[in-house]
């Protein structure tokens, strides 16, 4: 089976001079808005990240699942000012919206939070599990791209209202499907942002709720290998674990 991207979503990416990937540009949390990227066509990829999202390699994905690129994106470095973490404040519970500039390919839409141990300053997140899944988004009458485009690329994640308060990354993360019918040519597109959570509780994931990046997906897992002229997308499979939620 073929899966089609709908017409209106080839215009409109077309009209807007879209031709690969994407990109977040803004995000927005507890009411205060931070640029991820200057508003310019093609930013200076090796540029030090200017707010609390850490670099990105460039606009292209990371291929190798094996390697710590998967964690948050090539040149994906810790952010500290004079030793202290750049975070932005966040209340549990609450949304962190992030800003898409534009994209091009169908997929689901992925994120995960790790504490920062000591701080997200020091904190890379590629070693051990330190991951826990709290949204997800796969194909659901259409994927979660386009999705993402009706919503004129925003998208909105919730904070666990029970988790602890203190620094975590955010890993938000679109995988786009058009090559992974081939094993290693399944394109993920991570990013990890700096964050501070208030107004929590207690009730985090237990250690053995815990994945690690790398390490969560494997290169034939269901999801990351996967052909989209084949395959029927309502039996699409986000991979990864199961999003955790806070314990009733």
């Amino acid at each position: 089976m073929h899966f089609k991207i709908p017409t209106l979503f080839i215009i409109n990416l077309l009209a807007s001079g879209v031709t690969s990937h994407g990109w977040i540009k803004r995000l927005k949390l507890n009411g205060a808005a931070y640029t991820v990227f200057p508003e310019v066509k093609t930013p200076d990829w090796t540029a030090p990240a200017i707010n609390i999202t850490r670099q990105i390699g460039y606009d292209g994905p990371v291929l190798d699942i094996l390697s710590t690129n998967i964690t948050c994106n090539a040149r994906a470095v810790p952010i500290a000012d004079n030793g202290v973490s750049r975070t932005g404040t966040i209340t549990a519970g609450s949304n962190f919206e992030i800003y898409w500039e534009s994209w091009p390919h169908s997929g689901p839409i992925v994120t995960y939070m790790a504490r920062c141990e000591p701080d997200c300053g020091s904190f890379l997140g590629s070693e051990g599990k330190v991951w826990f899944k709290i949204d997800e988004f796969g194909f659901e009458d259409s994927w979660a791209t386009q999705k993402l485009y009706n919503q004129k690329y925003w998208w909105n994640v919730t904070v666990p209202e029970c988790i602890p308060d203190g620094e975590y990354l955010i890993r938000h993360e679109i995988i786009a499907l058009s090559e992974c019918k081939t094993v290693g040519k399944c394109q993920f597109y991570p990013s990890c942002t700096q964050i501070k959570v208030i107004g929590g509780r207690d009730r985090g994931p237990a250690e053995s709720e815990l994945v690690s990046f790398p390490g969560a997906y494997g290169k034939t897992d269901k999801g990351i290998l996967w052909d989209t002229n084949t395959q029927d997308p309502k039996d699409y499979v986000v991979p990864g674990p199961e999003v955790w939620k806070c314990p009733s």
